[in-house]
């Protein structure tokens, strides 16, 4: 394996840095989950501190197969000068351990989206992704890969670029892929906005409707990750996906935070 390791930013901040501790609580917020799994092409989930989503995660992974190949698409929060990149080698580390970086696949992507730059320093800082991971190296296999994308770009071609080759790059693995969409819904809203946001935005995500939540997005709701929930949907449903199930849903308030400042939090599994 290469050198180049992404070390943890948010831990014992988003999330706890003593792997106890973490154990325990990826296995609280995974509990009560139907026995059998469901073979998903995407998922949706939130990347805010486990206090505020972690349950919201846990309920939306829980109820999935995590294969060992996973793609996690995520938002920039770093003002990264880069609209798109991918960490291609190299491994993600966590409090539990190191997660590989699938090569192969990070390099299919690029070679059919150029601007998809290959940048482990876009990675620094960035929780979006990081927050997930435990999550799947709690439920998933031990030989757990994962091609991390992050999106700064609000180009809908773009979009509908990486979705066309996510769907072209997971038909060619020879094993399952699945997609996790790291996105919040309505930001920074009184209780009753953001819930009437959020509505509209389930809405569309569980019409597989990607073009609405990003019309939605450009009208004024504030969405943090919404290119990685259009890319996913639009992914999943080339590979031909149908359903888009809401499996859990609250806001920051709802898990004690201020609501006059509200974040919306929503774990949706595609099949």
């Amino acid at each position: 394996m290469t050198d180049v390791v992404r070390r943890p930013a948010v831990a014992g901040y988003f999330y706890p840095s003593d792997p106890a501790a973490l154990r325990g609580e990826l296995a609280s917020f995974s509990r009560g989950a139907p026995p059998a799994r469901a073979n998903a092409h995407a998922v949706v989930v939130p990347h805010g501190s486990y206090r505020r989503s972690g349950a919201i995660v846990g309920a939306a992974l829980a109820r999935t197969v995590i294969p060992r190949q996973c793609v996690i698409l995520g938002p920039s929060h770093t003002g990264s000068w880069m609209p798109w990149s991918v960490m291609a080698e190299g491994a993600y580390r966590t409090p539990l351990g190191d997660v590989p970086v699938n090569g192969w696949m990070a390099q299919a992507l690029r070679t059919r989206c150029p601007f998809l730059e290959a940048d482990a320093w876009a990675q620094r800082g960035e929780h979006a992704i990081e927050v997930v991971l435990p999550f799947l190296q709690w439920l998933g296999p031990p030989d757990l890969t994962v091609v991390p994308v992050i999106i700064g770009s609000d180009d809908e071609a773009e979009f509908a670029r990486l979705a066309g080759a996510l769907a072209e790059v997971i038909r060619m693995a020879e094993e399952p892929v699945l997609m996790i969409a790291s996105s919040d819904l309505s930001h920074y809203e009184p209780q009753a906005d953001a819930a009437a946001h959020d509505r509209r935005l389930l809405e569309a995500i569980r019409a597989l409707d990607y073009r609405a939540v990003v019309r939605q997005v450009q009208e004024g709701v504030r969405m943090c990750g919404y290119g990685a929930v259009a890319c996913a949907i639009d992914a999943a449903t080339k590979l031909g996906a149908s359903r888009a199930t809401v499996v859990a849903h609250q806001t920051s308030a709802e898990a004690g935070g201020d609501p006059h400042s509200v974040i919306g939090y929503a774990g949706v599994v595609i099949t």
